[in-house]
């Protein structure tokens, strides 16, 4: 990300001074992935190079459009759901590909593993932040709300809610749960001390480096290789670090919980 941020700055810096929308810049890094998925799916030793770059444009690009709404005022509701929408587009396409180089039901598996990965990442930063009572980037400050919602709206909202919504609800009660049987508290009503020690910079961090510019490193570094389902074994591993690691906090919350203050 000492890379990815000052070029995505840089991009948002040279965008806010024109007419180009945030969902434009949502919309071409979309585009990118698909074209890199496509080139995936091939044997080409070129065209898995060029795959392994664009990767890393979509992941400045992704990294580029929140910033340049919220740098020129234009968040959006749709603009929300339309880059989480369309990240999941992409990422199916992507593992459509890697099954052209192993074993379907294994890249099937492996598409489910990234989406609870990239899950725990969302919500374990959104947890930190309320933990720790960082009010910033917690309101969408949406902009153009008011009236009927837009079909795309419409689309991508129910995208969401149908896919993904389940699933973040499914992970906060899975770690309210290992809270529970951590310290003994109900995590709602539970001491801020007590959420913060639970929600801390290294568990957070350990799975917000898990995000999707990660992600597309790891699978572009593969594909550069020429061996792009090698990625598929990467993603099962971080299925197996993410248990670790949810063991690891709970084990750390008990030892505290037994020390005391």
């Amino acid at each position: 990300m000492r890379v990815v941020h000052p070029l995505s700055a840089a991009l948002v810096y040279r965008l806010a001074r024109t007419r180009i929308e945030p969902w434009h810049v949502v919309v071409a890094h979309s585009v990118v992935g698909a074209g890199a998925a496509a080139l995936l799916a091939g044997d080409s030793r070129w065209g898995l190079l060029i795959a392994a770059v664009l990767l890393q444009v979509k992941t400045v690009l992704d990294n580029a459009d929140g910033g340049l709404a919220r740098a020129t005022g234009r968040v959006t509701e749709l603009g929300r759901y339309l880059d989480t929408g369309l990240d999941l587009v992409v990422n199916v396409l992507l593992f459509v590909a890697l099954a052209q180089h192993g074993p379907l039901l294994l890249a099937l598996l492996a598409l489910v593993v990234l989406t609870v990965v990239l899950s725990y990442d969302f919500n374990a930063e959104a947890l930190y932040r309320a933990a720790h009572a960082d009010a910033r980037n917690t309101a969408d400050g949406q902009n153009g709300l008011s009236g009927p919602p837009s079909p795309a709206l419409t689309l991508f909202r129910g995208i969401y809610l149908l896919v993904l919504a389940p699933q973040d609800r499914a992970i906060r009660r899975l770690d309210a749960a290992l809270f529970r049987r951590a310290t003994g508290l109900e995590y709602a009503g539970a001491p801020a001390p007590a959420r913060r020690g639970w929600s801390n910079v290294t568990s957070t961090g350990a799975l917000v480096n898990l995000g999707l510019s990660t992600q597309y490193l790891a699978l572009g570094v593969c594909a550069a290789l020429g061996a792009p389902f090698a990625y598929v074994y990467v993603v099962m591993a971080q299925g197996v670090y993410l248990v670790a690691l949810q063991m690891t906090r709970v084990a750390a919350a008990r030892r505290a919980q037994a020390v005391g203050p």
